[in-house]
């Protein structure tokens, strides 16, 4: 956990370090629509926008195992239930 808090510390300190140095405005253009701002807090949306959108192309997949994984404990499950069958019946005195 300590690791994690350090990595995130140094993030932060990284990306502070950056928008200090690039304090250059820049104007985005849209369409109709047109806003200035610096360079840094463009660089920053852009890649929280990256980042969402990476996120939101894994759902998928992470949907698909998570399906596969209950799938894959229900039969555990009825596994588990056949055994404990066959162990009760081999111990009845009828056998």
């Amino acid at each position: 956990m300590s690791n994690l808090i350090i990595v995130l510390l140094l993030g932060i300190i990284i990306a502070l370090i950056f928008s200090f140095q690039n304090q250059t405005d820049v104007v985005i253009y849209f369409i109709n629509w047109s806003f200035t701002t610096k360079i840094s807090t463009v660089l920053f949306i852009t890649f929280a926008i990256g980042v969402l959108l990476a996120f939101i192309s894994v759902l998928p997949v992470l949907f698909k195992y998570k399906r596969e994984i209950s799938k894959l404990y229900r039969k555990i499950k009825d596994y588990e239930k056949q055994f404990k069958v066959s162990q009760e019946q081999e111990k009845s005195p009828g056998n």
